[in-house]
């Protein structure tokens, strides 16, 4: 499994913007799921019909704002950790740091810890991150 970063480029549509001109708080959010997608399919992992991650917690400081142009989502796990991930243990949940950049800028202008739990869709329960990855890797 790849634990390193990936980066999404994403422009800002009108449509994302607020009264104020700069992008919604709610569509950062809408950003941070694309970024999770891309990162999940550099893992080769395709979102399964039965076994899903959702959302479970979102922790995020809005640091600047986002005008129109672009925007540069930053994905990575924060946990498990490489050393962390065991194949054969059961993990439930997973961290990916996530941060919102515009070109150029060091700093970014969001940065969240968004925690996801893996489900099996049919059944409505928890299952384990090991399931979620066999799954997805079955339905590849």
């Amino acid at each position: 499994m790849f634990f390193g970063e990936s980066r999404l480029t994403l422009p800002v549509r009108p449509n994302d913007l607020d009264a104020l001109g700069h992008v919604n708080n709610a569509v950062a959010l809408e950003y941070l799921e694309a970024g999770r997608w891309d990162w999940l399919g550099r893992q080769g992992l395709v979102h399964g019909d039965r076994m899903i991650a959702v959302v479970a917690r979102t922790e995020i400081d809005y640091l600047a704002e986002i005008p129109r142009g672009q925007v540069e989502v930053r994905t990575s796990i924060e946990s498990p950790t490489a050393e962390e991930f065991d194949e054969d243990d059961l993990t439930f949940r997973a961290r990916f740091r996530q941060r919102l950049h515009l070109p150029e800028v060091d700093r970014p202008a969001v940065d969240a810890l968004v925690t996801v739990a893996f489900l099996d869709a049919a059944q409505r329960c928890l299952v384990s991150m090991q399931d979620f990855l066999t799954a997805s890797a079955v339905s590849r």
